[in-house]
């Protein structure tokens, strides 16, 4: 391991990785359209704190998937033709999230989506319990400092699974995603 930027800093990630642990949340993630501010969701994939499904939902989104996004994740217009709207899905979605403790690896990146694809469609914001980013976690669990030396530097999901030595799953796939950020929190839980 490199040395730590700030070792208080690696503790504190850990100690947020245990709290977690010793109450029920669930691990959200998005695939979308794109990462503009007009990109829609494509897939919403939750799982509880033990790692059952709660959530694998392909949405349509009002907008077709550009080839870009689909070269990413997979998903094609054919792929959501039949799926519902987020609108068809959102009562359902606002019922599950209402008041709980959420956590996304890019929590900043899912919410937005989140909020702008419920704009779409001039719904609320989900009402969501506390929020918790991952991404942001492991980056001080690591200690690498950014390029300006004032934050630590993130690191994808898929690089971060290879440096803890944890199984890859399909990388872009909501679920899958959502499971390998499950598998981080628990593998930096375990640090001593």
């Amino acid at each position: 391991m490199t040395r730590h930027y700030h070792p208080a800093h690696r503790r504190q990630a850990i100690q947020w990785a245990q709290n977690l642990l010793r109450r029920p949340y669930f691990v959200l993630d998005t695939e979308t359209t794109g990462l503009s501010a007009t990109d829609e969701i494509v897939q919403i994939g939750i799982i509880d704190h033990d790692g059952a499904t709660v959530l694998n939902q392909l949405i349509k989104p009002t907008i077709p998937i550009p080839a870009g996004a689909s070269a990413v994740h997979g998903f094609f217009d054919r792929d959501v033709a039949a799926a519902p709207s987020f609108k068809q899905v959102y009562i359902r979605l606002s019922a599950l999230l209402a008041g709980q403790v959420v956590v996304a690896y890019n929590m900043d990146f899912d919410w937005r989506m989140l909020q702008q694809t419920a704009a779409r469609y001039r719904l609320p914001d989900l009402r969501l319990g506390k929020r918790h980013c991952a991404m942001k976690q492991y980056a001080r669990y690591k200690g690498a400092r950014g390029k300006q030396g004032r934050n630590y530097t993130p690191h994808k999901l898929g690089n971060a699974m290879r440096q803890e030595g944890l199984a890859l799953m399909k990388a872009h796939d909501a679920l899958d995603d959502a499971r390998m950020t499950l598998a981080l929190i628990k593998k930096m839980a375990e640090t001593s």
